[in-house]
């Protein structure tokens, strides 16, 4: 991704228990910028038919999103911690052209990726004005 993007970053774990030990050992081992980019993610519990668990994620509208920021190298570090460690992840970046879109979502054996499908949506979509006046007189 080039530009200016829009970044949604989540992991998937079984409880806040699994959630907090994950992040707590990448702020140890990781360097300054795995400990800032941390702070960015918020928590999201979700209850559904197939049991309970807790999403980890963070979300930046309208970024730089460069491969050689050490921020951006911190957050993919998370992502590739967490996949190693078997929890399910997402990533998705949008760019700013329509085909600039990275939707990954991985499933892996401690937790339901499901959660990750409930929790974000990706949507794309037309906005048009009203038809004030139609050409042959119908209606919309």
């Amino acid at each position: 991704m080039g530009y200016r993007s829009d970044v949604l970053l989540g992991i998937a774990f079984p409880s806040t228990d699994a959630m907090i030990a994950f992040a707590s050992a990448q702020r140890v081992t990781g360097d300054e910028y795995t400990a800032e980019a941390i702070k960015r993610y918020g928590v999201t519990h979700m209850s559904a038919d197939w049991g309970e668990g807790v999403v980890m994620w963070a979300y930046f509208g309208g970024v730089k999103w460069y491969g050689d920021y050490p921020s951006v190298k911190a957050h993919r570090r998370l992502i590739s911690a967490a996949y190693e460690e078997e929890y399910s992840t997402i990533v998705i970046e949008l760019g700013e052209e329509a085909g600039d879109i990275k939707y990954e979502v991985d499933h892996r054996d401690k937790s339901d990726g499901g959660m990750l499908y409930e929790c974000f949506d990706l949507v794309r979509e037309i906005t048009r004005p009203a038809i004030v006046q139609p050409l042959f007189g119908e209606k919309e």
